[in-house]
């Protein structure tokens, strides 16, 4: 929203495309690691991080001049980040390692690495509580990381293979779509227990929330 400019990770040319938000054009092309496949934005210091899986490692490019800042070793397969603007932290799951890493948006260097369960895939941010949620497929559960202390405050068992989390802010609650077992699991934010569990289609695999209208859409492969 700084620069108007929205970023592209291209996972099997190991590069990202720039475009002009005003011209749809593309800007440039900027080489990171091997299969970036997360991108997300730090609007506090106008950086962009990728998740580069096949290198293991975050790429930190420059909002302003589309450059490489630096590359930071991450766990293995880094797969999916999230921004914490309230302590301008980035948090980067790697799945092959079961772990959290968390990023200082300032130095870029890493602060902590957090165990959490199996095969971390998504996250979400709680900017209500700040608290964020991490998805973890291989164990059927959600952890739940304090922003301010980087702790996990519990862990929530949701269905099978959770791979995707939205945050409804209206009602402080998290979607988490369970792949496996064809359904969602509603979270209350404030307490980090199940609302209730809502059957959908056939492998639900991406959420996305409707401020407007306070509705959560699942898309079911």
């Amino acid at each position: 929203p700084i620069n108007n400019k929205v970023y592209c990770a291209n996972y099997n040319s190991n590069n990202m495309t720039v475009i002009d938000g005003a011209t749809n054009s593309v800007i440039t092309t900027i080489t990171v690691g091997g299969f970036p496949c997360a991108l997300v934005y730090n609007s506090i210091s106008n950086k962009v991080y990728a998740a580069n899986a096949l290198s293991y490692t975050v790429t930190i490019i420059d909002g302003a001049t589309n450059t490489v800042i630096t590359t930071i070793a991450a766990g293995n397969y880094p797969q999916a980040l999230v921004y914490n603007p309230t302590n301008n932290k980035v948090y980067c799951a790697n799945s092959w390692s079961d772990d959290v890493m968390v990023i200082d948006g300032v130095t870029d260097s890493v602060i902590t690495t957090i165990n959490v369960g199996d095969y971390p895939h998504g996250f979400v941010y709680n900017a209500t509580d700040n608290k964020v949620y991490c998805a973890n497929s291989g164990s059927g559960n959600v952890a739940v990381i304090d922003g301010a202390t980087n702790g996990v405050i519990t862990t929530i068992a949701v269905g099978s293979y959770p791979c995707a989390l939205v945050y409804n802010p209206t009602n402080n609650k998290v979607y988490c779509a369970n792949r496996i077992s064809d359904n969602v699991t509603v979270i209350d934010g404030a307490t980090n227990s199940v609302i209730t569990t809502i059957a959908v289609g056939s492998y639900p695999c991406a959420l996305v929330y409707n401020p407007t209208n306070n509705k959560v859409y699942c898309a079911n492969e």
